[in-house]
């Protein structure tokens, strides 16, 4: 059996890690869903070149981070670095890129061939949002509140970052400028020969050191683009939402333009950005549909789940027996108490230990009220309900008197 392990990167998930995870998920689809976006899921294996065509050839993603293979057709398929391209690619093959305003979110597992190290993992999970249709700096504001308000539901610190990339063609210029500027410099990585304002998040020293002297973007964006980028600026600073400007944040994937942003946090370490997003104007044309505007964000549920405090929950009701005629019992007064309130948490105990043990695993495990069946109470159907956290008498009910006590 020793051949028997996890794959490096993907750890199973059970215990705390799983609660945490949950947690995430559940405020996910609750914000999401309060903003009124729908649900859309799309397969975790896509063709390599959606992502070649979106995400950029010269990205870390493509140029050493996706999973592919060949199936037996000789297709080369990749799993799913990443969730924006998918959908994109989903709403063409479904006839979707109309003018209509759309506003979807997506959830699940991400794959990426990386070094596995804390907030990072070769199988991870992601959430996010896809506004498509609206042009509107209202637009950008909406996706980084709903980004915000997941943020504050789960009390997580974090700073948001912002920065301004303009439109394609105020990126081409830049593009060109830094290709002169950095022309000198020796031994380039291909990413950078390839697209040079990703020496902008350059951790190369050289490159770092060349790039402190650099214009920035913002000399290169026409009158319309700084207005707009204020505009937001104005907004956050109306909602009372701080940010600060990051000359130098880019992204990691070459369909951004306009407005990027990220949500940093303290607590992970160099793998900092929990959260982040922007405009991609142009993917939607790019990929063979209509030149429809679109933002969006995505954030790693992993690593909120690693830094989110779980907050203790109380069970509500350990139902012990002695022998198997009362533990059939048991299972019965169990269905019908969850049948009268599906929100209680209720435990039927299917071991042997003694009633003391029972009382104890009860307690340890967070329950705050306990019943042990036994044959007395399988015949006279009078219960003894325990309060396991506060020190009260046991209150004797009737099966009927019991079924009141939980119910709604």
């Amino acid at each position: 059996m020793s051949d028997l392990k996890t794959i490096r990167g993907m750890p199973d998930l059970y215990g705390e890690n799983i609660e945490a995870i949950s947690m995430v998920e559940e405020i996910c689809l609750k914000t999401f869903k309060n903003f009124n976006y729908k649900e859309f899921r799309t397969p975790v294996l896509e063709n390599k070149s959606l992502f070649e065509r979106s995400v950029g050839e010269s990205s870390d993603i493509m140029q050493k981070e996706v999973y592919e293979f060949k199936d037996r057709k000789d297709e080369l398929l990749c799993l799913r670095p990443e969730g924006t391209a998918g959908l994109v690619r989903a709403l063409l093959t479904n006839g979707l890129d109309d003018d209509e305003i759309k506003k979807f979110f997506y959830l699940g597992p991400m794959f990426r061939y990386e070094r596995p190290q804390k907030g990072r993992k070769r199988q991870f999970f992601q959430a996010g949002v896809e506004l498509i249709g609206d042009q509107s700096s209202d637009a950008d504001i909406e996706i980084i509140l709903i980004a915000n308000t997941i943020l504050e539901q789960l009390s997580i610190k974090s700073k948001l970052q912002l920065n301004y990339l303009g439109d394609q063609k105020s990126l081409q210029k830049y593009n060109e400028y830094l290709k002169e500027y950095l022309s000198e410099t020796s031994d380039l990585p291909e990413y950078v020969m390839k697209n040079p304002i990703r020496a902008l998040d350059s951790k190369d020293k050289v490159i770092k050191q060349k790039m402190s002297q650099a214009k920035s973007i913002i000399n290169f964006l026409g009158s319309d683009q700084t207005e707009e980028f204020n505009k937001i600026k104005s907004k956050l600073n109306k909602l009372g939402i701080e940010f600060e400007e990051n000359p130098n944040l880019v992204r990691g994937l070459d369909y951004y333009n306009g407005l990027v942003f990220e949500f940093l946090s303290d607590d992970l370490g160099a793998q900092n950005a929990i959260l982040g997003g922007g405009r991609y104007n142009g993917l939607i044309k790019n990929l063979g549909g209509r030149d429809l505007p679109a933002t969006g964000f995505a954030l790693g549920i992993d690593r909120l789940a690693d830094i989110i405090e779980l907050p203790s929950i109380e069970k509500d009701l350990f139902i012990g027996c002695l022998d198997k005629e009362s533990r059939t019992y048991a299972q019965e007064l169990g269905y019908k108490i969850r049948k009268n309130n599906n929100s209680l948490i209720v435990e039927n105990y299917l071991g042997n230990a003694n009633p003391g043990k029972q009382l104890k695993k009860a307690d340890s495990q967070g329950f705050k009220f306990a019943i042990i069946v036994g044959q007395d109470e399988l015949k006279s159907k009078i219960l003894k309900l325990k309060n396991l956290r506060e020190d009260k008498p046991d209150l004797e009910l009737k099966e009927k008197d019991l079924l009141e006590h939980f119910e709604c």
